[in-house]
């Protein structure tokens, strides 16, 4: 099978500043809209200096005006190995974001672009130990999660399909994995039948209450470190009641966009 993932090292990130049309950013689950260009952008730089602090190399590529969307990078490719997939993105209005993930990329791994009518974004996808697990969501089709799978079985990872309910965006929003065998699942969005094969396996299934949803997703580091956002207590005590250590960053003003932490950063070495 391939490396297990989630005992990587999380060396290097690339991130995208908040475009200064972000106010115009889609916002259907989690938020309403954004609403202070500039009190956004304070939050994208303290999310960076939080990367930085648990020893990360970030580059920064600048936001683009015609895409509100464009500081979600994770969206706009998925990394296996060597290889980054840069995928057709789910929501047409995004297309575009790609190219300068794709340009900058390209100098680090090697470029797959799926056939056309193949749509995936990034967050619909989470590397768990020897597999991807891939939702199947209003962003990311059956001819993505395919294409997917072929390119993760030449690395030896199998893949694992999530139905994504319309109560939520992508398969990240409400799940992560902070360390290697621990899933971390929001209440109300996933169900306990979908975990089952992981569980039958012996890995560890956390469940953030529903009315915490938007803290299930993560940032887990060596050392069982883990970033999750403020003001979340239940989720904040259950990691910590587990063993993380936890550093919690303000995600007010990237939440309000639907945007979560995974969703700023795309991790490579």
């Amino acid at each position: 099978m391939g490396q297990d993932w989630s005992k990587r090292k999380r060396s290097r990130a690339l991130v995208r500043h908040i475009s200064p049309n972000f106010t115009n950013a889609i916002a259907y689950y989690f938020g309403s809209g954004p609403t202070d260009v500039a009190k956004s952008q304070i939050a994208h730089d303290e999310y960076v200096q939080a990367l930085r602090e648990h020893g990360v190399d970030v580059h920064i590529l600048p936001g683009i005006e015609n895409h509100p969307d464009c500081c979600f990078v994770e969206d706009a490719a998925i990394i296996v190995e060597d290889k980054v997939v840069v995928p057709h993105m789910g929501h047409e209005s995004r297309e575009g974001e790609q190219k300068e993930v794709k340009q900058y990329l390209s100098s680090h791994l090697q470029v797959i672009i799926p056939p056309n009518g193949a749509r995936m974004d990034g967050g619909d996808v989470m590397f768990f130990d020897d597999r991807l697990l891939v939702g199947l969501s209003s962003r990311t089709n059956k001819a993505g999660t395919e294409f997917l799978r072929g390119v993760a079985s030449t690395l030896g990872f199998g893949i694992m399909e999530f139905e994504i309910p319309e109560s939520t965006l992508h398969l990240s929003t409400v799940c992560s994995s902070p360390r290697p065998g621990t899933i971390l699942a929001a209440e109300g969005h996933l169900k306990p039948e979908q975990f089952k094969p992981l569980v039958d396996e012996g890995f560890e299934l956390l469940w953030v209450p529903n009315e915490e949803a938007y803290a299930a997703n993560t940032i887990g580091f060596e050392n069982d470190r883990v970033l999750i956002s403020d003001n979340y207590p239940q989720t904040r005590a259950l990691l910590e009641d587990v063993g993380f250590e936890v550093t919690t960053i303000d995600m007010e003003h990237i939440r309000a966009a639907d945007g979560s932490l995974t969703c700023l950063s795309l991790f490579y070495e």
